[in-house]
């Protein structure tokens, strides 16, 4: 396989992350050391910098090193767009490796959430319950999955499930202009309350099934 100079830069940068043990928020070399370390032009590493920085794994900032960036749902969520505008996936699909991802972190929530954590999702539930619109109710919505994910403590659960919601969001606008009835709103809501009660009750099988039965039970797909 022949590789492409700026693909050797950013391979090459790669290794050094890992071999120095960098996190993010730590400096990466500058393209004057990349370029003299591995004797090629400036132009190269400049163009390898800028598609790590795309790929929201450089911060790139004029006159300063480059430095490591928090994983970035954004990046994740273009290439899930991308994928859908092409025809490669489906929203079903999104839909299905949502639901399964979804249940996984609940169950983990039910084993891991901290009180402040079980506490923040009753909250919320309350909010949906009393939200004066629809943007305030998604609002709340959103959060309980976020605070979910978050609760498990598996960091790729909430990467891609952010990434997935994006990505099926900026595909699908024209579907989240919906309008439920009182009984399918409260059907969606007591859905999520259900998801928490078992979360907080420390019920992990149950929490699963109750996030499965919420997917089920939603005859909107968006809004979950």
């Amino acid at each position: 396989m022949v590789f492409t100079l700026s693909t050797r830069v950013a391979r090459h940068l790669m290794e050094f992350v890992k071999q120095e043990e960098l996190r993010p928020g730590d400096q990466v070399p500058s393209e004057v050391q990349i370029g003299r370390d591995l004797q090629v032009s400036r132009g190269s590493v400049r163009e390898a910098y800028r598609t790590l920085a795309a790929l929201g794994i450089l911060g790139i900032e004029s006159g300063r090193r480059p430095r490591l960036r928090l994983m970035d749902p954004v990046a994740l969520g273009k290439v899930f767009e991308y994928a859908l505008n092409t025809a490669q996936i489906s929203l079903t699909h999104v839909s299905e490796t949502r639901r399964a991802i979804e249940m996984q972190s609940a169950q983990l929530a039910a084993r891991h959430a901290t009180e402040p954590q079980r506490a923040a999702l009753r909250d919320l539930v309350a909010q949906m319950r009393s939200a004066g619109s629809d943007h305030e109710r998604r609002a709340a919505d959103t959060a309980i999955h976020s605070v979910i994910a978050e609760a498990g403590g598996n960091p790729l659960n909430s990467l891609l499930l952010n990434a997935l919601r994006q990505s099926a969001e900026a595909s699908a606008r024209n579907l989240l202009d919906y309008c439920l009835s009182e009984g399918e709103l409260a059907r969606v809501i007591d859905a999520h309350d259900v998801v928490v009660e078992r979360i907080c009750a420390g019920d992990s099988v149950g929490a699963a099934a109750a996030m499965s039965y919420h997917f089920d039970c939603s005859n909107v797909r968006f809004f979950t």
